[in-house]
């Protein structure tokens, strides 16, 4: 069993506490990835695991071992990293045979891993090649090929897409999500790409200054955020918040409220009308941005902004007025000080 569980990790450098108390679990053979931005601590939660940095209190279990204290050669996995880290005196066969080599396999077990690794990722053509002589995606490949030749117990990827080109991006995306469920391999994904964790995760967890705000499935957190930081940063654009008294409220939604509420909706749950429709509110366009099949529209609502995503055949114009109408499935309410969701119970009016 391959399973990856973290119990109250705390680090710091210097003053700052990078983490605070992270509790995480991934299972045998799921992709679970970190998402969050710059700074909240994802990298060095993986690092931790890895073993390339130590917690200040905390435990790291892989199956059942405690590995908090090992060094990295004894804990089983393996790390695939932002800048490739291949080596460039050696051909693409050397770099993927370098870890089966430290292990001091026999020459035929060595060769036999390689070109099952290169077969997966589609290398294998490029074995005699310098990583001079390679495109960023085959460098790419090349270093998760060099992870799996080693049979990892755990797979550790940190933004291993994000100096491609977003062509490419796309393409490995979807390479990657399918070679390792064949492999069957536990994997730890950290990413600040939302689009990319949504495609690619088994679960999903959120970070935010040093916690894990929110780890669920990748529809769950995007549906039902717990808080606005995570209904903000999870979406492109975005979930839409409206701060919103008792009246403009009771407008939105179709009941009446006692209180200033929060409202989350996201742009593709808002519908837009040339004209007045049962239980719309009025709106002003703003701006229009083409997309292709779509269009983003920014408008003007209650005195605040907000965007919506429609079909590229409505004809809308800047200082346009029309009518929104909110899809009861997607309206979200959360408390304006704390800017955490409502419970069932706490929505009651």
């Amino acid at each position: 069993m391959a399973r990856v569980l973290v119990e109250g990790v705390e680090k710091s450098f210097g003053r700052t506490r990078v983490l605070k108390g992270v509790d995480l679990e991934v299972q045998d053979r799921e992709f679970l990835v970190l998402l969050g931005p710059s700074g909240c601590g994802k990298t060095t939660l993986l690092r931790i695991v890895a073993g390339l940095e130590w917690p200040d209190r905390g435990r790291v279990f892989l199956g059942e071992r405690e590995v908090t204290h090992l060094p990295p050669r004894a804990r089983g996995l393996a790390m695939v990293f932002q800048n490739y880290a291949v080596f460039p005196h050696l051909t693409v066969f050397e770099n993927i045979a370098f870890g089966l080599r430290m292990r001091r396999l026999p020459e035929r077990v060595v060769r036999e891993k390689v070109g099952w690794a290169a077969e997966l990722l589609r290398i294998g053509e490029l074995l005699s090649r310098y990583p001079a002589q390679l495109s960023g995606g085959q460098r790419q490949r090349v270093a998760v090929a060099r992870a799996l030749a080693v049979e990892p117990e755990v797979l550790l990827m940190d933004e291993p897409l994000s100096n491609l080109d977003a062509l490419l991006r796309l393409e490995l995306r979807a390479e990657l999500k399918r070679l390792l469920k064949e492999a069957g391999i536990t994997t730890l994904y950290v990413t600040h790409d939302q689009v990319e964790a949504m495609g690619m995760a088994d679960r999903i967890a959120v970070m935010r200054e040093g916690e894990i705000v929110q780890c669920d499935l990748p529809l769950e957190v995007y549906r039902n955020p717990r808080d606005t930081f995570v209904g903000g940063f999870l979406g492109n654009p975005p979930m839409n918040f409206l701060r919103l008294g008792p009246g403009a409220a009771s407008t939105l939604l179709g009941r009446s409220f006692s209180c200033e509420v929060l409202v989350g909706v996201r742009p593709e749950d808002l519908e837009v009308y040339g004209a007045e429709v049962p239980g719309a509110f009025p709106g002003r366009v703003l701006v229009v941005e083409p997309l292709g099949p779509h269009q983003l529209v920014t408008l003007e609502a209650f005195g605040q902004a907000l965007k919506a995503t429609v079909p590229s055949s409505l004809p809308l114009r800047p200082g346009e007025e029309v009518w929104l109408k909110a899809s009861p499935e997607g309206v979200r309410l959360f408390d304006p000080q704390t800017g955490r969701a409502w419970s069932e119970v706490e929505r009651a009016p």
